[in-house]
């Protein structure tokens, strides 16, 4: 395979996790340089005369371990990508690893296909700073957001950030969006606050950005340990939120969207009204576009049917006051937004 020309540093105590990782890339063209400490790795950047492209490195390492070699990358090369790879994922860990600008995270073990598809999201004529363009987005976002109720294009940008690059992923948070919007006005939820419900559903999964890329990816089942990761992914959405003073509200939204009302859901087992009402009423408008949604193992069904649904899981599922409202909206004004927001980019 021919040379590409960008050189991607691989940083691990383990032998052979270092060969491996080697082989994968330099069988697909990339210059791989391994180092078994981090403290050699920066002394290669240093007499290098330039910056990686991008770095992978080991988190548990002796010395100067994975985290603090992050920090001092990001230092004194801050555009320069550090993945994260780890055969632990631990929720602590995985915060301080995006607000210390990791760009992504790798579970051990991870197959050939998931590190080239990973680090071609990096080094691709498109790759951007996944962390750097969020907080840009969002920023940029913020700056305009008094007009996103008109349509939703100030956000295509940060959906791209997130990888949520499928058409009918932004879709289906449009749709949900306007559900949600339908069932606050039905419970008269004041208009000021239908701004931050509206967002709150839009971005619900933005947590998933630290999400290790090969659990994210995979295209089977999780295994139970897989899902215990996946799980943490409303926790990470809160804390990258939340540090936006503006996004309280939907910070709360995306922390508990997928709380239940019998307390049955995560992740923290709320119940009834400890769940924020922003987040009950996107349970419903979640499960209205799940349900009439095509999948790839079943066709979606009609909205009379996920009405019945959703009315069978009142008092367990979903709060019964936010389940009567939904009740009172016509179904026809549910379809119309469907309607505008297909699947299909044939049907715009």
């Amino acid at each position: 395979m021919p040379r590409n020309h960008s050189t991607i540093i691989v940083v691990d105590d383990e032998e052979m996790m270092r060969q491996y990782l080697y082989d994968v890339l330099s069988r697909h063209g990339y210059d791989c340089k391994c180092f078994e400490g981090s403290l050699s790795a920066l002394a290669y950047m240093a007499s290098a005369g330039s910056a990686p492209n991008l770095m992978l490195t080991d988190i548990s390492m002796p010395g100067m371990d994975g985290m603090d070699l992050l920090r001092t990358v990001k230092t004194v090369s801050p555009r320069t990508p550090v993945i994260m790879v780890s055969g632990l994922y631990e929720l602590a860990l995985a915060i301080d690893a995006l607000k210390s600008g990791a760009s992504d995270y790798l579970l051990k073990p991870a197959n050939p296909r998931d590190v080239i598809r990973l680090v071609n999201r990096y080094l691709g004529p498109d790759a951007r700073n996944g962390q750097e363009a969020l907080r840009a987005a969002l920023d940029r976002f913020l700056r305009v957001r008094e007009g996103y109720g008109r349509d939703f294009e100030d956000v295509r940008e940060i959906f791209e950030v997130l990888g949520f690059r499928r058409f009918e992923t932004l879709q289906h948070s449009k749709r949900v969006a306007c559900f949600a919007e339908l069932i606050g006005r039905s419970l008269d939820i004041p208009e000021p606050r239908l701004s931050p419900l509206k967002l709150g559903a839009l971005l619900h999964d933005i947590g998933k950005i630290a999400i290790p890329h090969n659990v994210l990816m995979k295209p089977g089942a999780l295994t139970e340990a897989e899902w215990t990761v996946m799980r943490l992914h409303p926790r990470i959405g809160w804390e990258l939120m939340s540090e936006f003073s503006e996004l309280t509200e939907e910070a709360d939204i995306v922390y508990s969207h997928h709380e239940k009302h019998d307390g049955r859901g995560y992740p923290r087992n709320l119940r009834g009204e400890q769940i924020p009402l922003g987040a009950r009423v996107f349970a419903i408008a979640d499960a209205l576009d799940a349900i009439t949604s095509d999948r790839p193992y079943r066709a979606g069904r009609s909205f009379p049917e996920a009405l019945a649904e959703i009315q069978r899981h009142s008092n367990t599922q979903f709060d019964p006051r936010v389940v009567q409202a939904f009740l009172d909206i016509p179904l026809a004004e549910f379809e119309a937004i469907r309607g505008r927001y297909p699947d299909s980019e044939t049907n715009t």
